[in-house]
């Protein structure tokens, strides 16, 4: 379903514009009980654990294979820390996605400010 507008982008190539919108996005504040910041598409978030969220979406993806861009940060933190799919508890789902900021000693982190965007066909 939904209308294809194509744009134009670099030179003569084209983009089409539903495809290449974020469907959700979001910045949080994952320190004590995680927080949002702002968000789009974005029904509430559960803080699981230490660096581990779940955010669900006002509005479901197609299907799970979407594709989530991540990062975070602290203030005054030197070491760095990385996201992952929190996939082992829980697989990404048509309504919901699990992640956890880790340190690069494994285990997870808190940011005082995470920020998560998703691609992919709404449902």
């Amino acid at each position: 379903g939904g209308s294809n507008v194509n744009v134009q982008g670099e030179g003569t190539n084209t983009t089409n514009l539903p495809q290449g919108v974020a469907k959700y996005w979001q910045c949080l504040d994952t320190t004590g009980t995680a927080e949002e910041k702002d968000s789009f598409n974005v029904s509430g978030i559960n803080d699981n654990n230490t660096g581990d969220i779940t955010t669900t979406f006002t509005t479901n993806f197609a299907n799970a294979n979407y594709s989530v861009t991540a990062m975070g940060g602290r203030s005054g933190g030197t070491a760095s820390f990385f996201v992952r799919y929190n996939d082992n508890v829980a697989a990404p789902t048509t309504s919901a996605v699990r992640f956890q900021f880790i340190d690069a000693d494994g285990s997870g982190t808190d940011g005082d400010r995470a920020s998560t965007a998703g691609h992919g066909d709404l449902a």
